[in-house]
């Protein structure tokens, strides 16, 4: 059989070939595990495992008008059906139904989540699946990193994995560490469950958020008054806003006012004596809010970085996360955490005022606020 070169791209994120003598030569390398073997999956994440050739919609066109080819869902969608299933994984939903490959391409095609480099239109733009859903930040495509990293953060819940496998041709999603230095993978196109950690050239990252992300500035309630003072919620509602985004993330809504959100809970505040004479919260006000789910316990104020960061991770590590809220730039700004990253003293958050997704535990802490939320 005449082999066939497959063709060069410059950007990675859309490379899924599927020539025939590929398809030959990658069974000679891959032990392939038989489709009825289990996979396990961790933490509740149930992964739906989604084929891109899938005749629902593997002709399906993906990719954006411009200077190059544009390929099919089964031509080059790897690294976006691998995106689809963590999204489905992860409970969002596209017009209220799962996310599957079919919806977020129409998603993507929509709302530019396609771009063209180096003659190929199928790129995948990384940041419309930040914009499609708070519960997913893109970190970045990085080398692997060791091994045990990659396994505490999926075991933990910190970042999910898409791995680049096959010679940078393809792309597949790590759903749990595997024997022997491997992974259990859910690949869109190979009948393969495993991969071993040498097969990884590099990985895209994305950092699951339970919580979802509010920004306190956000035009829907950022003048909103807050306390008698007249100060806004885009001008002091960083605390408010982040525990807002917890509120959300434990399932907890706010009474007579709907979901919680900055303006739905500082609605709540202003009227249940949450505010002081200016606009400084009063934490022990935010459990009448569901008094039999949310308690303010009496060592939840911290003035200063006086919690070990052993005891940051147990916190956010056990089955029903405390609610940590960190205090940062000199006592000036308050942001929700989220995550840690496993191989440092950072600390991944959600942050309500400023474009950022970590700060350092030994230098930019200077205190907390701690609730217990049950969802």
């Amino acid at each position: 059989m005449k082999k066939v070169k497959p063709k060069k791209k410059n950007m990675r994120t859309s490379i899924c070939i599927v020539a025939v003598s590929l398809l030959v030569a990658a069974a000679a390398s891959i032990s392939f595990v038989s489709a009825g073997d289990p996979v396990p999956f961790f933490n509740g994440f149930h992964f739906p495992l989604y084929m891109q050739c899938d005749p629902k919609w593997g002709k399906n066109e993906m990719g954006t008008k411009g200077p190059g080819e544009r390929s099919t869902i089964c031509g080059e969608g790897c690294a976006m059906t691998s995106s689809a299933m963590m999204l489905a994984g992860f409970g969002i939903q596209l017009q209220g139904a799962a996310v599957t490959p079919a919806t977020l391409n129409d998603y993507l095609l929509n709302n530019n989540g396609y771009y063209c480099a180096a003659g190929d239109c199928n790129n995948l733009n990384f940041t419309a699946l930040e914009i499609l859903t708070n519960t997913v930040k893109f970190i970045g495509e990085t080398a692997p990193g060791p091994y045990d990293r990659i396994v505490h953060d999926i075991e933990s819940e910190a970042v999910v994995h898409v791995a680049h496998v096959r010679n940078r041709t393809h792309f597949v999603l790590l759903v749990a560490p595997a024997p022997d230095k491997a992974f259990y993978v859910h690949d869109p196109f190979f009948n393969s469950t495993t991969y071993s950690y040498s097969d990884i050239a590099d990985i895209i990252r994305y950092k699951y958020v339970r919580y979802p992300l509010y920004k306190q500035c956000d035009s829907k309630w950022g003048n909103n008054q807050m306390g008698s003072n007249g100060d806004t919620i885009c001008q002091v509602g960083c605390l408010m806003s982040s525990i807002s985004m917890s509120l959300a993330g434990s399932k907890i809504g706010i009474p007579g006012f709907g979901p919680a959100n900055p303006g739905t809970l500082n609605s709540w505040l202003k009227t249940h004596n949450g505010y002081t004479s200016g606009s400084d919260l009063m934490e022990s006000v935010i459990p009448k809010i569901a008094p039999t789910r949310i308690r303010w316990p009496a060592d939840g104020m911290h003035t200063k970085n006086d919690i070990p960061l052993d005891t940051i991770k147990k916190y956010l590590d056990a089955d029903v996360p405390k609610i940590v809220i960190a205090n940062v730039m000199q006592g000036q700004h308050f942001v929700l955490v989220v995550g840690y990253q496993a191989d440092s003293d950072l600390l991944l958050v959600n942050d309500p005022g400023f474009p950022r997704w970590f700060y350092n535990y030994s230098s930019d802490i200077v205190g907390y606020r701690i609730f217990d939320m049950h969802p």
